[in-house]
């Protein structure tokens, strides 16, 4: 495995930082929180916090090979098949493990949920087969997202990281709730849109407030399809933004 530490104010925050800095996924990684970092009393005290990210190395499947036995002794030249292929797998197997885990992930983060002291239920949809949702339905759900979503990113950093250490191969874990992922990609895409047609018109960069990488990510892919603007990133996590300027 290929291992980095990265440090920042928050968790939330290094991750960010070491998925942008490794150019990987949440998927792609196994997280390990080496200290979640204090806030202090009037900055005495403080602590950074620290992550260590691993990225999985991809399964490599090995088939041993059987090599026929020619049994010279025979008038017939029998092949002597005494070494099988070893069998791989079953799919069926494979698939029935991974809905276990994503199971356990599921139970993981209904208690954590429930440690809040939120009520809550879960539902889990599997979008492909790299991709799995679990979509949480509870009365508290503005808490459970949190401001601009930062609790619910970070429960999402808890599901993928625990679901990693469960299975091996990529698959991307993705908590919502009330479809606050889709209003919150419609919201950044409409944003990006907007701020676009402004840097045209005004022939000046337009810089935006600072954002998760993966945000910053969803307004790089929608403006791209722009042919006379381009977009950048500046700054460093956990105040790293995006920039519009019109070519």
């Amino acid at each position: 495995m290929l291992e980095q530490t990265f440090i920042d104010v928050t968790v939330e925050d290094a991750i960010n930082k070491g998925l942008e800095i490794m150019n990987v996924s949440e998927s792609q990684v196994k997280i390990e929180v080496l200290n979640p970092g204090k806030k202090g009393i009037f900055g005495i005290g403080r602590q950074n916090a620290e992550v260590k990210l691993s990225i999985i190395d991809p399964e490599v499947k090995r088939e041993k090979t059987s090599i026929p036995i020619i049994n010279e002794s025979s008038d017939n030249n029998r092949v002597d098949m005494s070494e099988e292929i070893a069998p791989e797998e079953d799919i069926d197997t494979k698939s029935n493990r991974k809905q276990e885990s994503v199971e356990l992930v599921k139970d993981y983060v209904m208690q954590i949920v429930a440690a809040m002291g939120y009520e809550a239920s879960a539902e889990i949809f599997y979008k492909n087969n790299s991709e799995v949702i679990i979509n949480i339905s509870s009365a508290e759900a503005s808490r459970i997202i949190g401001k601009r979503g930062q609790v619910l990113n970070s429960l999402q950093v808890l599901a993928q990281n625990y679901f990693n250490q469960l299975e091996k191969g990529f698959t991307t874990i993705t908590l919502d709730i009330e479809n606050y992922r889709e209003k919150r990609r419609e919201t950044l895409q409409n944003l990006a849109l907007n701020m676009s047609k402004k840097a045209i018109a005004t022939g000046k960069p337009v810089k935006f407030e600072p954002m998760p990488n993966y945000e910053r990510k969803i307004m790089h892919q929608m403006l791209a399809k722009i042919e006379n603007i381009e977009t950048y990133s500046e700054g460093r996590e956990p105040h790293r933004y995006l920039v519009i300027r019109a070519r």
